[in-house]
């Protein structure tokens, strides 16, 4: 798990007034309650009395309280309540205190900020679906699918283009219509970024409905940790884009997040058919990434020696590089090259 990020909890809809909601990131039992200025707060899901999840409680205005011996606590994680004292003042010390964490709603999403004591506030706001240069409105939907698979495997089909055209064949690519690309990385602060100009668009009805003539794009790619792709598509003043997450859960569990946005066809109602979609691409990616988990068990090791295996590498030093850098190593090096080109059929 990496610690220092935001991470999507679930959609903004999941969490009413009222209705404690129960999440898990990165191992961490979390429960989500709207105040009453309608903003989203975050707690340790554990009342630190004896243990019940503060989420099986009920809120009471900007507090919870716990069903067990009554303790209230607080947003900002104070105990201000032991039913068990009568009515007398006592002093709230910080093992009766709950852990809090820092909160932000975008793009109808909840993210919690999952911090440590090395970088305990964020330094910036959660990544946000890229929009167009002109500001142009646009339309989004969302869809999320939980797997049975470790995260490391969930972020490495985010930047694997060699399984594109067997597991999604007809949605994004077409096996038999496989061709080489060539594609410039560059390097960013904590991931890499790649833009094609004058890209034939394949023949299939995603790409067919941006572009109905599959004119040439404009794509530029994104990876940053902690598992976050981004997608922009422009073809003359149509845009779409994509913003892909891949959440830990557990150790074992993970889950996908997908937002997607256009600023074209606004006047159709083609959410739902976007939205099928979505279920059915993260279906796909969901059975294959358990079959995975499946085959490679708890030992094993895998052969990352192609160029189209490079991004997955270079993920995996990029969470060393992370490390170093919290830990205060002196100098530690970014592991992508500043510019290179890789090379795949697809």
């Amino acid at each position: 798990m990496l610690e220092g990020f935001w991470y999507i909890a679930t959609e903004s809809m999941n969490v009413r007034v009222g209705r404690p909601y129960p999440a898990v990131l990165c191992n961490q039992p979390l429960v989500l309650f709207r105040d009453r200025r309608g903003l989203v707060q975050a707690l340790h899901d554990r009342c630190p009395h004896k243990g019940v999840p503060l989420s099986s409680g009920r809120q009471e205005g900007d507090s919870l309280r716990c069903p067990f011996h009554g303790w209230r606590f607080m947003s900002s994680g104070e105990c201000i309540e032991v039913p068990a004292l009568g009515n007398v003042l006592h002093p709230s010390p910080a093992s009766a205190c709950v852990r809090t964490f820092p909160v932000e709603e975008r793009d109808g999403w909840v993210w919690v900020y999952m911090g440590n004591d090395r970088c305990r506030k964020p330094s910036s706001p959660p990544p946000s679906l890229p929009i167009p240069a002109d500001g142009s409105p646009m339309v989004s939907v969302r869809e999320s699918a939980q797997a049975k698979v470790r995260w490391d495997f969930a972020v490495d089909s985010l930047m694997d283009p060699a399984h594109v055209p067997f597991v999604h064949n007809n949605y994004f690519r077409r096996r038999e219509a496989a061709r080489e690309k060539e594609k410039l990385f560059t390097r960013l602060p904590l991931g890499f970024r790649t833009i094609s100009k004058n890209v034939l668009l394949p023949d299939t009805f995603i790409f067919r409905a941006l572009s109905p003539r599959l004119g040439s794009a404009t794509t530029t790619v994104d990876f940053v940790l902690p598992g976050i792709h981004l997608e922009r598509w422009e073809i003359g003043d149509r845009f779409a884009s994509v913003m892909l997450v891949a959440t830990p859960l557990t150790d074992e569990r993970s889950r996908f997040d997908i937002c997607v946005g256009w600023n074209f066809l606004r006047g159709f109602p083609v959410g739902w058919l976007v939205r099928r979609t979505l279920r059915t691409i993260l279906g796909q990616d969901r059975t294959i990434l358990e079959s995975q988990e499946q085959g490679f068990g708890r030992h094993g090791s895998m052969l990352l020696h192609l160029e189209s295996d490079t991004p997955a590498v270079w993920y995996r030093q990029l969470k060393k590089y992370h490390s170093d850098l919290l830990a205060g190593v002196r100098d530690p090096q970014h592991p992508v090259p500043e510019q290179t080109m890789l090379r795949w059929v697809t």
